[in-house]
């Protein structure tokens, strides 16, 4: 993506005070597209292919100002999630989250046990955290399993919330 595009991209994020400087439509019609889902799942490929990070998160964008479905995104979600040059994890949880999925259950655990370097100082471990409750909201056993092999973690946070999950779904 040109920086031009990014830009273009760019504009369609609120803004306070200043609003969105660009629209949908007119990033559609810019890359010559009729559908934002379809769009940003093609940008999203195109980044993995050249992990290009700032790409990642321009396709990321678009996703979110189409309110496109995430059902699509999931294996190029779960794909991207453990890569080691992007940084949207805490975004790739929310969205797999929304899912409510069995099958985003190694993701997320996978979530709650690993913390990329650039938030390392984060002692309240957001992400874990984020993904901790995403399992909580997936029925079944893979996901109460994935709490149950939380509640004895070494860190206090992860397993007080892997057993508020617990006791939220009545599985304590």
């Amino acid at each position: 993506m040109t920086p031009e595009e990014q830009d273009l991209v760019m504009g369609l994020v609120f803004v306070p005070g200043k609003g969105r400087t660009h629209t949908l439509d007119e990033v559609l019609a810019h890359f010559g597209e009729s559908d934002g889902g379809s769009l940003a799942l093609r940008l999203l490929q195109d980044a993995m292919e050249r992990q290009d990070a700032d790409d990642v998160e321009m396709a990321l964008i678009v996703h979110a100002a189409a309110d496109a479905s995430v059902e699509e995104f999931l294996e190029p979600l779960t794909e991207l999630f453990p890569a080691d040059w992007h940084r949207e994890y805490e975004d790739i949880v929310s969205m797999l989250g929304t899912l409510r999925s069995p099958k985003t259950v190694p993701t997320l655990v996978l979530a709650t046990r690993w913390v990329p370097e650039y938030l390392d100082w984060d002692e309240n471990r957001a992400l874990a955290v984020k993904a901790i409750w995403a399992l909580g909201a997936i029925s079944g056993s893979e996901a109460r399993e994935a709490l149950e092999g939380l509640r004895d973690d070494e860190n206090e946070i992860i397993r007080e919330n892997a057993l508020k999950q617990l006791a939220r779904r009545g599985e304590l």
